[in-house]
C-alpha cells in the first residue's frame, strides 16, 4: 500500500465525529473535486482492500460514518449544481450540494424540492440521500427516497454505473435507484444525483400553533386530522422540556406550558377545519410570513439546543408508529421515563408517527439501555426504529429484531446476499447498517466467512 499514487488529490490526516460523537479516526481524509478523483480513490482501495467511508457534512446520528484505519472520502468539494430542468421538473447536482443552496437555487426558478431534514442548513444532499433522510414535510410529501430520479454512483471496486433517468415513469429493469438511497454508503459512493421538483405552490399557507394540555393531546389532535381526511404541509410536536431549551439555548421566545407546542402548517382553504379540531385541546393562535418562518426555522434547530443540555451522551431517537397507535406509544413513553427516573426530550414529526424521544445521560450503558427499550415500544406496536435517522452501528441490533418479529430472517439473508454481491471484498463502510445487524445474531468472525 501506497498512497503516494493519489498524493495529488488533496488530503490531510484527522480525526473527526459525527452530531451524536461517534468517533472517526481514518489513516487519510481525501476531498476528490470530481468523480475521476473519486474512482481512482475507491479503485486504490479496493486493490489494497481498504475500508472507505463517504462524508456529507457529519450530521449522521447513528454512528454511520465512524471508522478507523479507513479512508475517509470527503466529498464538499463536489459542490456543484449541474443543471436545473424547468420543463422536466428535475434538477441534478453533485453530492456536496448543501440543501439550503439547493433550495434557493430552485425556487429562484419557481420550482420546489419538498423534503427538508432538520439538518438541512448543513446536511449535504449526498448525505441526504444516502442516509434516505425525511423532515418536517414528510407528512404531505414523503421522505428523499421519493424525490430521487436518477443516481451516478462509484461501484466498491471502481467500476461508475448510472441508475435510473429523470422520468417519473421508468419500468426498464429491478428499482436499483432505490437500494442505493438509504443504503449508508455501504453499497456505492454517489456522486451525482437527478432528484424531481414540482412547482413551488402558490396557495398562502398559514402556521397553526396549538398549546395542548398534554403530549397525549397532541396525538389525539393528529388522529382527529386524519379521520377529518386533513393533510398539513406539516405537523410536529415539541414538548414542554424542548421548548425550555430552545428558550434557554436559542433564545427562541416561545411559550411555555405544560403541554408542550405542537405546529401545524396549512392552507387557507382548510385553516378553519385545523382550528376547530385544535381549539379543543388548548389554547392556540395563528401566524404567517415572518414570524411563521422564524418558529420553523427554529425547530429545525430544536435538536442543537436539547444536545447543548448535557455533555455526556446524547442518543437522538428515530421511532415511527402508526399514527393510530400514537396515544399509546406516548403513554409508554411516559411509563418508561417513570420507570427509569428520566424524562425524554421528544421532539416529533408528529403527523407520520415519527417520534424523536432524546436521551441524555452520563452513564452510557444505562443510556443505550433505554435507547434500547424505546426502539422496543416502536416493534411491539408494528412501527419501525428507524423514520429517517438511519441504522449505522447505533440501531443495528434493533433493526434485526423488527426485521426478525416483522419480516422473518428471510428477509435480512437477502439484504445481506445484496450487500456480497455488491461488495466481495466488504470495503465500503463496512461493520455497520446490514452487516452489523445480521452479525448481531451470529458467531462468525467476519463479514466474509458468515454466510446465510
Amino acid at each position: 500500500m501506497d498512497l503516494k499514487d493519489l498524493e495529488n488529490i488533496e488530503h490531510k490526516i484527522e480525526e473527526r465525529e459525527d452530531f451524536s460523537g461517534f468517533k472517526v479516526s481514518p489513516i487519510e481524509v481525501f476531498f476528490p473535486k470530481d468523480e475521476e478523483e473519486v474512482e481512482r480513490i475507491v479503485k486504490f482501495a479496493y486493490e489494497n482492500s481498504i475500508p472507505i467511508v463517504p462524508w456529507g457534512s457529519g450530521s449522521s446520528l447513528t454512528g454511520a460514518v465512524s471508522c478507523e484505519g479507513c479512508i475517509v472520502i470527503d466529498l464538499s468539494k463536489m459542490n456543484k449544481i449541474l443543471e436545473i430542468n424547468d420543463v422536466d421538473w428535475y434538477v441534478r447536482v453533485q453530492p456536496g450540494v448543501k440543501l439550503i443552496d439547493l433550495y434557493e437555487a430552485v425556487e429562484a426558478k419557481g420550482l420546489f424540492f419538498p423534503p427538508d431534514p432538520a439538518s438541512f442548513f448543513l446536511c449535504t444532499v449526498g448525505g441526504a440521500t444516502s442516509e434516505g433522510s425525511g423532515g418536517m414535510r414528510g407528512v404531505k410529501y414523503g421522505p428523499f427516497r421519493e424525490w430521487v430520479l436518477a443516481l451516478k454512483v462509484v461501484m466498491p471496486n471502481g467500476n461508475i454505473v448510472k441508475l435510473g433517468e429523470p422520468l417519473r415513469k421508468n419500468r426498464a429493469g429491478y428499482d436499483l435507484i432505490h437500494l442505493l438511497v438509504g443504503s449508508e454508503g455501504t453499497l456505492g459512493i454517489i456522486t451525482e444525483i437527478w432528484l424531481r421538483l414540482i412547482p413551488l405552490p402558490k396557495k398562502k399557507i398559514f402556521l397553526v400553533i396549538s398549546y395542548p394540555e398534554s403530549i397525549k393531546k397532541a396525538g389525539e389532535a393528529i388522529i382527529e386530522l386524519r379521520k377529518a381526511k386533513i393533510l398539513p404541509e406539516f405537523s410536529e410536536y415539541l414538548d414542554a422540556d424542548v421548548v425550555k431549551s430552545m428558550n434557554k439555548n436559542l433564545n427562541a421566545q416561545l411559550k411555555e406550558t405544560d403541554g408542550g407546542m405542537l405546529m401545524i402548517s396549512i392552507e387557507d382553504d382548510q385553516l378553519q377545519d385545523v382550528i376547530s379540531i385544535v381549539k379543543e385541546k388548548g389554547e392556540y393562535k395563528v401566524l404567517e410570513g415572518e414570524e411563521a418562518e422564524r418558529i420553523y426555522s427554529l425547530r429545525a434547530q430544536a435538536a442543537i439546543a436539547v444536545k447543548t443540555e448535557n455533555s455526556g451522551y446524547f442518543y437522538a431517537e428515530d421511532i415511527v408508529v402508526p399514527v393510530s397507535k400514537l396515544p399509546e406509544a406516548i403513554e409508554r413513553l411516559n411509563e418508561l421515563g417513570k420507570k427509569y427516573g428520566t424524562k425524554f426530550y421528544i421532539i416529533s414529526h408528529i403527523g407520520d408517527g415519527n417520534l424523536h424521544p432524546n436521551i441524555l445521560g452520563k452513564n452510557k450503558d444505562e443510556v443505550e439501555k433505554l435507547f434500547k427499550e424505546v426502539a422496543k415500544i416502536s416493534i411491539d406496536l408494528g412501527g419501525s426504529v428507524s423514520g429517517e435517522h438511519g441504522i449505522g452501528v447505533q440501531k443495528a441490533e434493533m433493526m434485526r429484531v423488527q426485521l426478525f418479529k416483522s419480516n422473518g430472517p428471510l428477509v435480512l439473508d437477502l439484504m445481506m446476499g445484496i450487500k456480497r454481491l455488491f461488495d466481495p471484498k466488504d470495503i465500503m463502510n463496512p461493520g455497520k447498517y446490514v452487516e452489523r445487524a445480521y452479525l448481531a445474531g451470529t458467531t462468525a468472525a467476519s463479514f466474509k466467512d458468515s454466510s446465510p
